[in-house]
This record gives structure tokens, sequence and C-alpha cells, in this order.
């Protein structure tokens, strides 16, 4: 269950469907996220959001990608994979979050890891590329 609970919570976030990612958080669930720690499934897919929009704004195009490995009887790794595109040129960025699932199968506990280098690459890539979205109507 732990396996088929965290793909749902990994598609819905690549599919921005902030319903369905609210759908796989348990109300309690905590976010170790990059800007601090949030609190409940409001909060949380509030975060994923922004954080959503944000990357249109800096990018051309975005595509959403995961993978989801189980690390024991209920905890999970997804690795988020977004192919950014600035100038006509791709760039893949990587992260992790470690979810740990209740009995019930909702995500209790969610815990962002940046994987090395990668932020480095990604502002190289921006500076490199333009740093701003070029997308053509």
């Amino acid at each position: 269950m732990s396996l088929e609970s965290a793909a749902r919570f990994a598609a819905a976030l690549d599919a921005e469907d902030d319903v369905a990612v609210s759908a796989c958080l348990a109300s309690g669930c905590e976010y170790e996220a990059p800007e601090g720690v949030l609190i409940g499934p409001e909060a949380i897919v509030d975060s994923y959001r922004k954080n959503a929009v944000a990357a249109r704004g800096r990018f051309a195009k975005i595509e959403y990608a995961s993978e989801v490995a189980t690390v024991g009887r209920a905890e999970v790794v997804i690795t988020f994979i977004d192919r950014l595109m600035l100038g006509g040129v791709w760039h893949e960025h990587r992260c992790r979050q470690h979810i740990r699932l209740n009995r019930a199968g909702l995500i209790e506990h969610i815990r962002h890891e940046e994987l090395p280098g990668e932020r480095e690459r990604l502002r190289q890539f921006e500076s490199t590329h333009g740093g701003t979205n070029t997308r053509s109507s």
C-alpha cells in the first residue's frame, strides 16, 4: 500500500493537481520544506502551488516526472525530476522527498532533500541561459 500511496502523491504533484495532493495527506501532516516546517494539507499544498507558479514564471517550458522507491514498511523516497527549458536548452533538476505513511496510507511526514550540487547547477543553468521566462505565446 505504501508504494501505491506514494505513487499517487507523486503523480498528483507532477500533474499539479492540488485536490489530489491534498487527498494524499493526513490532517496533521508535517513537511520539512526548504522554507521551514509546514503543518497540515492546506499549508503544504499552498507551498507546492507557490513553487509551481514561481517555476512557470522562470522557465519557458517545464516537464515533471518522478521515481518512487520503498525504503521501509511505511517509508518511501520520491525522486522528483524537473526538466526545465530556457533559451531553447533543457536542464534536468532533481531533488528527493522522504515520506512516511500512517496506517490508513496517508502521508504523515515529508522531508525535502536537496541533492548535492543540484541547486548550484540550476543557478548556473539560469545564469547561462537567460534566467527569465522566454516562453512564446
